[in-house]
């Protein structure tokens, strides 16, 4: 339980931006999505979609490697192939 809330607090530091702008556009996305262009919704949801990556990737890759370092050069290989990974999976998807 103390993992968890070490993990909220770390990720309300630093993607506090990035959750607000995530809510805000898939609220934008889903109200907007049948009454108003095509081109607010898209842009909506890919703001939201991106935000909302960048802090599935933070979750998983404090999940699967912890707190990093940056002294073990595998530590950056593993979480840059992560980062990547997360990217082409909400890029494609």
């Amino acid at each position: 339980m103390q993992r968890v809330a070490e993990l909220t607090k770390r990720l309300f530091r630093y993607y506090l931006i990035d959750i607000l702008l995530a809510v805000v556009f898939l609220i934008v996305a889903f109200v907007f999505v049948y009454d108003q262009p095509t081109l607010l919704s898209a842009i909506a949801r890919k703001v939201g979609l991106a935000s909302a990556g960048l802090v599935y990737y933070y979750i998983t890759r404090y999940v699967k490697i912890g707190i990093i370092d940056w002294r073990d050069p595998y530590d950056k290989i593993y979480s840059l192939a992560l980062l990547l990974y997360v990217g082409i999976v909400f890029a494609l998807g």
